[in-house]
């Protein structure tokens, strides 16, 4: 049993996002999917990053997110959706290694969001 969340674990400026909330209050192993990038550590979309996302050739592709203080916060990764110029940021939330998280993402991913938060969300476009 895992949990993804819409938002950031590690990702996040003050170094504990939702992702990491929400593992540590369920004890269960939890990994932030986020669709945009937060301003953390040095990290910004700025023309290097936008760089590193054009150098994206295939599906599935990834590359770190390492921070100014060397840490690596998380992973950038291409969905399946080739058609899509935007990448997901997965960062680790609790009780998950990064490279896992990466995995777990991947395979839940038939478009760019990944199907679990895909449907939750379309659910709650539904009930309004």
């Amino acid at each position: 049993q895992v949990l993804l969340v819409d938002g950031n674990g590690l990702l996040h400026p003050r170094g504990f996002g939702v992702a990491c909330h929400l593992g540590v209050l369920t004890d269960l192993p939890c990994i932030g999917v986020a669709k945009n990038l937060l301003h953390v550590d040095g990290l910004a979309k700025d023309e290097l990053h936008r760089e590193q996302i054009r150098s994206l050739q295939m599906e599935g592709d990834t590359f770190p997110l390492t921070g100014t203080s060397g840490n690596v916060l998380g992973m950038v990764s291409w969905g399946r959706s080739l058609s899509s110029s935007r990448p997901l940021y997965v960062s680790v939330g609790h009780r998950v290694s990064l490279e896992t998280a990466v995995c777990l993402v991947k395979s839940c991913c038939r478009y760019r969001i990944p199907e679990p938060i895909r449907q939750v969300r379309r659910l709650g476009k539904l009930r309004k």
